[in-house]
């Protein structure tokens, strides 16, 4: 089922075994702010055809744990998702990430090789 423009339920569903049953909370303006990203990754020329990947969308708080997520993550809450694009640099990402608006106010965090974003509303975060 779809969930916005790009992103499919699946994609973002709760990935943890013998728990929530993959559900798939997810916040609006998190979802919005993925479609708006999708669509300036397809602008750059070596990316036109490039789909942002979730590793990690919504997750309840049993999965949550088992993957020794913070007590308050905004995964919990569906604001959040840990995303990646194939052959993308995850530092370009996140600077496509910081043009949206939603996400230049929450949380932009870079990994090796995906970044986490999240539309908190406590002010932006960067890590």
């Amino acid at each position: 089922m779809k969930l916005s423009l790009y992103i499919d339920s699946e994609d973002f569903a709760c990935k943890g075994m013998a728990c929530c049953g993959n559900s798939f909370p997810a916040d609006r303006e998190l979802l919005q702010a993925l479609d708006e990203l999708q669509a300036l990754v397809c602008l750059l020329p070596k990316y036109e055809d490039a789909q942002i990947k979730i590793n990690s969308g919504f997750r309840c708080r049993t999965h949550n744990r088992a993957v020794n997520g913070s007590f308050s993550s905004f995964h919990t809450r569906g604001m959040a998702a840990d995303i990646r694009v194939d052959n993308m640099p995850p530092h370009v990402l996140a600077c496509l990430a910081i043009q949206i608006a939603s996400l230049s106010s929450g949380g932009i965090g870079v990994y090796s090789t995906f970044i986490h974003v999240d539309v908190r509303r406590t002010g932006p975060a960067r890590w």
